[in-house]
């Protein structure tokens, strides 16, 4: 079913499109309040939605770009928009960002707003399996999924942009063998995302490669009926899943988290605990946020490229006629003070 247009809303509302546009524009002085209602009803009733990419060429607003992002709370992502405003910047272009939460139904929203803006394309964080509203969206802008790694099972309408994450747990483990560690633990929240399900894959792949214990440690999330996905609370989860790693039956030496916000919980419940890094157990993060380097001590972790990869999410946008192939990105180990040899026994 095709979008209603304002000629709808006016027919109607029983009045000339003139007036749905002075109505839209806040030009109602010379309006009865009986007419402002009708039109407002109208529009109610159809789901009508104002399209203002005419506006933006006629004021001269620079064009915009949608970024929606699991959560602000998330540093990481703080991060990643900087990166997309600065690319973005570069082609003289704006970023709305919104959390969405990995909620479909709040993106579907979202990104219906977005497209009433007259967006030049959307560029989504959430990584969800189930990437079937945000194909819906393809033949109105371009739409790039962030940290979906493609394959023969993706919609080929969509591009996408990723570090190879299960690339990134491999070296986590590699790293942590080389030191001598037999056994190690895999912290992480519900693993209901692509990028997550990819860092397990990767982890218990080379855990197994190295002949080693790889223990997976799922934090509860379920107690945030509005947040499964645990993207707000990564620090509690991570600071509560310490306990579950000093008690482990397999004694891990060793803690790789899923994300470096996860990590510094992790950090911090150990501590709480009696446990020192890396003396007692050494600890690894993912993606290197600014916190990182202030931890302490300094937290190893591998680190995303990421204002090369908001730079090629920005690309696909602005040459939407190429083809949707997927950017994959290889992470970097940044090895610092948080992991080292384990503890003799």
């Amino acid at each position: 079913m095709s979008e209603p247009k304002i000629q709808d809303v006016a027919r109607l509302a029983g009045v000339s499109p003139s007036s749905i546009s002075n109505f839209l524009n806040n030009r109602m002085g010379q309006m009865r309040p009986d007419t402002q209602a009708k039109i407002q009803q109208a529009i109610e009733q159809l789901g009508y939605r104002p399209n203002n990419a005419a506006r933006q060429l006629k004021t001269g607003v620079a064009s915009m770009v949608g970024l929606l992002v699991p959560s602000l709370a998330n540093q990481f992502f703080g991060a990643l928009a900087c990166a997309v405003e600065a690319a973005a910047a570069r082609h003289h272009c704006h970023v709305m960002t919104f959390s969405t939460f990995r909620d479909p139904e709040r993106e579907r929203g979202v990104m219906a707003d977005l497209l009433a803006y007259g967006v030049k394309g959307i560029i989504t964080g959430s990584a969800l399996s189930d990437t079937e509203h945000l194909a819906a969206v393809t033949s109105r802008c371009p739409v790039v999924a962030f940290d979906i790694k493609r394959d023969q099972d993706s919609d080929q309408r969509i591009a996408t942009v990723s570090m190879d994450n299960a690339a990134a747990t491999t070296l986590a483990v590699e790293h942590l063998a080389m030191l001598g560690h037999r056994a190690i633990a895999l912290v992480t929240p519900p693993p209901y995302t692509l990028n997550r399900q990819e860092r397990i894959r990767g982890f218990q792949q080379a855990a197994a490669a190295a002949g080693i214990v790889g223990e997976l440690i799922i934090a509860d999330a379920t107690d945030g009926p509005t947040d499964l996905h645990g993207d707000t609370r990564l620090f509690e989860l991570g600071r509560s899943a310490a306990s579950r790693i000093v008690t482990s039956s397999a004694r891990p030496t060793a803690a790789i988290a899923i994300n470096d916000m996860m990590a510094i919980g992790v950090g911090v419940g150990l501590k709480q605990l009696g446990r020192r890094i890396p003396a007692d157990i050494s600890l690894i993060g993912i993606d290197d946020i600014f916190f990182c380097a202030a931890h302490d001590p300094p937290l190893t972790t591998l680190r995303q490229p990421i204002q090369a990869m908001a730079d090629a999410a920005l690309q696909r946008i602005l040459t939407p006629d190429e083809p949707a192939d997927g950017a994959l990105f290889a992470p970097e180990l940044i090895v610092r003070s948080s992991t080292a040899t384990p503890p003799q026994s």
